[in-house]
């Protein structure tokens, strides 16, 4: 078979000026439309573990079916309202921003004899120390 490309671009019918802007629109799109599917797949999930329909979800949001239907889609631009919203709702990180400003510093445990235990449990941060550890830290956040 000889390919004739000649004819070819005779018979080709050249893109439209509007066909050139979305597929523009597209390229520049591509890196926000990516994590709103990430997103949807997400409430994909969640909803599925949790036995939650989409118009439970809608009601617990506060938004509309259809918005949560758009939502589903993964293409929908959405604001860190939305997201915390939609956070709050499912109980459950959906978007982690990286802190490098925290540090975490974890200590070792160490066994001490239930004779010398004086220590009484203390909160730090959210961690409480165990009264059988004297003064050991777990996984305590200090900003640097």
């Amino acid at each position: 078979m000889n390919l004739d490309l000649k004819k070819l671009h005779e018979l080709a019918k050249p893109r439209s000026s509007a066909a050139i802007e979305r597929a523009k629109m597209r390229m520049e799109s591509y890196g926000w439309r990516k994590m709103s599917q990430d997103v949807a797949l997400a409430i994909m999930h969640h909803l599925r573990v949790n036995g939650m329909t989409q118009k439970d979800f809608a009601n617990k949001m506060g938004v509309s079916a259809p918005y949560v239907a758009k939502l589903m889609k993964g293409t929908e631009n959405l604001t860190l309202e939305t997201i915390n919203k939609i956070e709050e709702v499912l109980g459950v990180e959906i978007v982690h921003v990286n802190r490098p400003y925290e540090t975490i510093i974890t200590a070792p445990f160490s066994k001490i004899p239930e004779s010398n235990v004086t220590a009484r449990s203390h909160r730090f941060s959210g961690n409480t120390v165990c009264s059988q550890y004297a003064n050991v830290f777990t996984s305590v956040n200090y900003a640097v």
